[in-house]
Parts: structure tokens; sequence; C-alpha cells
């Protein structure tokens, strides 16, 4: 990097714990921490002694304007996402922050107003995209191996989450279905080079009745769906969430699986594996990562941060930006309306009526 940067971390929970960590790890030359800020003091003290932070914040205002920083990371639930980042670009500073963008579209546009204004550089943490196996989908898809009409299916399964703000639509992540499903909205983006045009969905809310849960949250999210989504370009995403499960010991499980007109990928070699292996018509072929992401893929939140630098100094972009935030939001938004129109929803429709998840749900 051109120049060492201070950084202070809005959100000392897990995902703030992962960035915090990986600065401290690969970034130990050139970044220095400002300070780390949560509402939880528990939190704030073991960030402070694992990394090293003198400054110890509750309030997000005062540890941007006290520490001044170069870079705020924001790690708080999604509810607050658009708040931060924009006070934090009024004061002068770039923006890492955590997905989903935010659980209203109205914010978000007016995010990206504020950047406008202020010319300071902002990135979203999809961070899906610095994984190696999907930079090996990616090469297939830019080289059409398996054809057209692709239908990329993905199943995630998962007991519902201790971390209580996954579950709330109002003031947390907005449930599952835009938890991760942003994500997969981004990747599916990224590998067709094509927007999302429509999504149908059912969904319901199994885990309300769950001891973590049930008196914690006013309104849960969804957090078992099947959701379709067709792009502009004729290909398909089809997923299958459910996050709503009792705690058990097979906590997880994912599983994937891609077809085109002219063929597949063999199911087993997306569980994480950096070569797979397709069947292109009469021909199976194995495909490797390219040597030139191994940077990007040390660890996915390292690519995302290196990519912001790369951006504040003029000699690159940003993976995911305002455009895609707003697009994987308008996915998960999507999905969540059509489950109570009962028809399929457009992006436009989205865009047009700037909602919060919330609203989406009545």
């Amino acid at each position: 990097m051109g120049k060492t940067y201070k950084v202070t971390v809005i959100g000392a929970g897990d995902r703030g714990r992962t960035y915090m960590g990986m600065l401290k790890n690969h970034h130990q030359n050139d970044v220095v921490f400002g300070g780390v800020c949560d509402l939880q003091e528990a939190r704030t003290e073991k960030a402070s002694a694992e990394f090293g932070i003198a400054a110890k914040f509750s309030d997000y205002k005062k540890a941007i304007t006290e520490t001044k920083p170069d870079i705020v990371v924001v790690a708080t639930p999604a509810f607050y996402h658009t708040d931060i980042a924009s006070f934090a670009m009024d004061n002068g500073c770039h923006v890492l922050t955590e997905k989903p963008f935010d659980l209203s579209m109205e914010k978000c546009f007016k995010l990206k107003e504020k950047q406008k204004q202020t010319g300071k550089s902002l990135a979203i943490g999809l961070q899906y995209r610095n994984q190696k196996v999907n930079r090996v989908i990616k090469q297939i898809m830019d080289k059409r191996l398996i054809g057209k009409n692709v239908v990329m299916t993905i199943f995630d399964i998962r007991e519902n989450r201790p971390k209580i703000a996954m579950h709330d639509a109002e003031f947390g992540n907005g449930g599952p279905l835009n938890d991760v499903g942003c994500h997969y909205y981004d990747l599916m983006r990224w590998y067709y080079s094509s927007n999302v045009k429509s999504v149908s969905a059912l969904w319901r809310v199994d885990a309300a009745g769950r001891p973590n849960i049930i008196n914690a949250i006013k309104t849960k999210a969804p957090d078992n769906g099947v959701i379709t989504a067709e792009f502009e370009s004729g290909d398909m995403l089809m997923m299958v969430i459910n996050w709503s499960l009792p705690t058990c010991k097979a906590n997880n499980y994912h599983f994937s699986s891609i077809t085109g007109s002219e063929g597949f990928v063999l199911p087993k070699e997306l569980q994480n594996y950096p070569d797979v292996k397709i069947q292109s018509g009469d021909k199976e072929m194995t495909l490797s990562p390219d040597p030139a992401d191994d940077h990007d893929c040390i660890q996915a939140e390292l690519g995302v941060f290196d990519h912001l630098v790369a951006e504040i100094e003029g000699r690159g972009k940003v993976q995911a930006g305002v455009e895609e935030g707003i697009l994987s939001l308008a996915g998960s938004m999507a999905a969540i309306k059509s489950g109570v129109l009962g028809r399929a929803v457009t992006i436009k429709e989205i865009l047009d009526s700037r909602p919060t998840i919330l609203e989406c749900m009545k």
C-alpha cells in the first residue's frame, strides 16, 4: 500500500473481530487501529485486549470524530450500516461496510448520493467472490463452457442463529433470506454478468418459537424459503434457504449444482474444492484456480479490504460497491415481497418503491 492507514472498527462481534484479525495478520506494517466501538462493553474490552486497541467507544459518532480514521469498518447489524457509513463519509472517511447493505432501500439510495457528494470510496463485504471455488465457477461462466440458460441451485440449511440480530426483520439483518441471500444474488450477477430481472418465492417463519429468540425480537424475519430468480441473460438461480432448525450436532448443510444447455458441473466438485470438474458436451474437463486470484483468496476479507485501498489510491476498484449493494438487497426484498403477493416481483418494482424489509413482509 502507498501509505499507512488508520482504521476504526464499529461493531466488535463476529464480523468485526474477523476484520480486525485480518488487519492484524496481513497489514500489521501499514494499518494502525484508531479505535473500536460496540454497544456491548464486553466486546470492546475483548477486542481491545486481543488486538491492542487502546481507544474504546460505545458511541459510533464519538469513535469516528475522536479517532479521525482514514477508513471506517462497519460491522454492526444491517439496520445501522448506511447511517454509520454516511456519518463516516461526512467526516472524511472511506468506508468498508458489511452486508447486507441495509434494511431500507431508501437509505441505500441516500448513501449513494452521499458518496457522490463526498467522493469517498465505499466497499461492501460481499466476500464470497474471494473463495477459490467461486473464482473457478466464474471462469466456467465467462467461457460459457456449459452453454447458456444456466441454472445454479443452492441448498443452504442451518440451525437458527444464536446471533439474535440475524432473525430481526426491523432492527437486525432482516433474516437469512436477506443476510445470505444477498451473497447469492451478488455471486450470480457476477457469474452471469447480468442483473436479476424478477424473483419468485415462498417463505415461512419457523424459528419464531425457538428459546433464544421467542421473546428477544418483536418482528421475526423469514427464515425458511424456496426462491427462484430470473436474470436478464436468461440464466436462473434456485435457492432453498432454511436457517430455522433447532440447535443440532450437524449445524449446517450446503449443497450446490450448476447445469446449462451444453453441460454441467459435477455437484461434488462444488463443496469448496479449488479444482472443479465439469461435463461439457461429450468431454470431461477440470478447471483450476487462476494464480492471479491467489492474493484475494488468502482470506476473503483481505481481498475486500485491499481492493478498497486500491480504489482509494487510484490504482483499482472496489469489488462490490454501492450498485452491488443496492441490487443484492433488491433481490432479497423481491423474494420477501413475492412471498406476500404470491407472484413474481421485479427488481424494478423494488427500486422504484424503495421499501424496507419490514414493509416487504406486509
